[in-house]
């Protein structure tokens, strides 16, 4: 006589296989690259996994230490750096789009900057002002290093601020910053004053 199959029992060990295949599908992308949790869990959704497995997966994870948002977010800021310049609304940017949160993306961009003042303050003597004055400071030499790349093409003056502080604005800078950085180039190498309402074109 046959044995009557247990329709619980076939639930549970369907469940189970399912959630062991998200896990290993959630395993595999993020061995061919590090994803936030929100990036991930999108993902795995999209490719049809349900989502309550898909949570569940990504909670392991995150116990193990497999995923990390503050330590991928801050590895991302840190390839960045790395790479090329960029101002801190177009990396805020993304790391939004890769899935960081807003309130932790705003903090990692403020580690970063407390960080470039700690590496030249003392401890004890970094202060709020401090950390704000490197903030700026190291934006404007990030801003700096772009505009270096940037080439002057000898025409207008007038143009030739705007073209650049347009390419800096391009890359996140903030504007006011831009179009003074572009117009003491400017001045510099065509040895010609440039005056504000001129290079912003008032």
């Amino acid at each position: 006589m046959a044995r009557r199959r247990d329709p619980e029992a076939q639930k549970a060990r369907r469940a189970a296989a399912e959630a062991s295949d998200v896990l290993e599908a959630a395993a595999r992308s993020l061995s061919g690259a590090p994803r936030s949790r929100k990036s991930l869990e999108e993902r795995l959704i999209t490719a049809g996994y349900p989502e309550e497995h898909v949570r569940a997966a990504i909670a392991r994870l995150v116990e193990i230490g497999l995923i990390d948002d503050e330590r991928f977010g801050q590895a991302l800021l840190d390839s960045r750096d790395r790479s090329r310049q960029r101002g801190d609304r177009a990396l805020l940017q993304e790391l939004r789009r890769r899935g960081i949160d807003d309130e932790l993306a705003q903090r990692l961009l403020a580690q970063r900057a407390a960080g470039e003042a700690q590496s030249t303050e003392p401890v004890w003597g970094a202060t709020l002002r401090v950390v704000e004055e490197h903030a700026e400071g190291a934006e404007e030499r990030a801003a700096r290093a772009a505009l270096a790349k940037l080439r002057l093409r000898g025409g207008d003056v007038r143009a030739e601020v705007q073209r650049l502080a347009q390419g800096l604005a391009r890359r996140g800078f903030p504007s006011a910053l831009s179009w003074r950085l572009a117009r003491e180039r400017v001045e510099a190498e065509s040895q010609t004053p440039v005056t504000e309402g001129d290079a912003e074109g008032e």
